[in-house]
């Protein structure tokens, strides 16, 4: 913001008040911001998803070990 308070965006080193820009570059600055946001949810999904594939990975790990330990206990016992 200048010192007016009236709202400002830099480009290329240059302030420009945004109430004097013309109508086509407001709408490209409010496309830049919603891009920006869909590209930061992006990357926040990204993380969820590799955390999920990490933590489904280790329960395929856990669930096998799990089922090779009862699968050598079972080895042992005496069928009647």
């Amino acid at each position: 913001m200048n010192q007016e308070g009236t709202p400002t965006i830099t480009v290329d080193d240059q302030k420009y008040d945004i109430a004097s820009l013309p109508d086509e570059v407001k709408e490209l600055l409010v496309l830049h911001q919603q891009a920006q946001g869909a590209m930061l949810n992006a990357r926040r999904d990204a993380v969820i998803q590799e955390i999920a594939v990490t933590n489904l990975a280790s329960s395929i790990s856990a669930r096998l070990k799990a089922t090779e330990e009862e699968s050598d206990a079972g080895e042992g016992e005496l069928v009647s």
